[in-house]
């Protein structure tokens, strides 16, 4: 069974990455650019971060990084945490242009919809997210089943926020994250 569900992870992985992909060039990007513009659409970081997330090397991402600077895409923000770095959020041209790729995942939505059990699969594919993360195979993201505010009684409980949260609440990358 688990070389089978390694195989369907695979494939799922192909198809997702040729559909951005195809999308990504229609749009005047490259994969990675796109990946990047999506991600920092939802959570703006660093390219040492970045490298770390996509397992990249800081070379790679920088140079896709400038790409994107180049096209008015992205913009450099000071770390106020650390004034030494720098932060990379998207342009409001590049937070237009991340939701028009985002249309890329239409047919994996329309495919989800034939699923018999969404929220059950919501919450294996975050434990197992999860799992890698702790044996670090991924890097931290700020998924909620790897933070030390999560509470498993009778459900989940975000102790930061103090709200019960039901399994489609449960977050893939909270700004509010703080590893278990």
């Amino acid at each position: 069974m688990e070389e089978k569900l390694l195989a369907l992870l695979e494939r799922l992985a192909q198809a997702e990455r040729a559909l951005l992909t195809r999308e990504a060039h229609r749009l005047g990007l490259i994969a990675t650019q796109a990946h990047l513009l999506l991600h920092l659409a939802e959570r703006p970081q660093g390219v040492v971060d970045l490298a770390a997330l996509f397992a990249l090397t800081p070379a790679t991402v920088s140079e896709a990084l400038a790409a994107l600077e180049r096209k008015g895409l992205l913009q450099r923000v000071r770390d106020q945490e650390d004034l030494r770095r720098w932060t990379l959020k998207p342009t409001e041209r590049g937070r237009a242009l991340a939701e028009t790729l985002r249309r890329y995942a239409k047919p994996l939505q329309r495919a989800l919809d034939a699923v018999e059990d969404p929220e059950g699969l919501l919450l294996g594919l975050m434990a197992l997210l999860a799992a890698l993360v702790r044996q670090g195979v991924m890097t931290e993201t700020g998924l909620c089943l790897t933070c030390r505010h999560l509470r498993r009684e009778e459900g989940f409980f975000c102790a930061l926020l103090q709200i019960p949260l039901a399994p489609l609440d449960l977050r893939l990358a909270c700004l509010d994250h703080a590893p278990a």
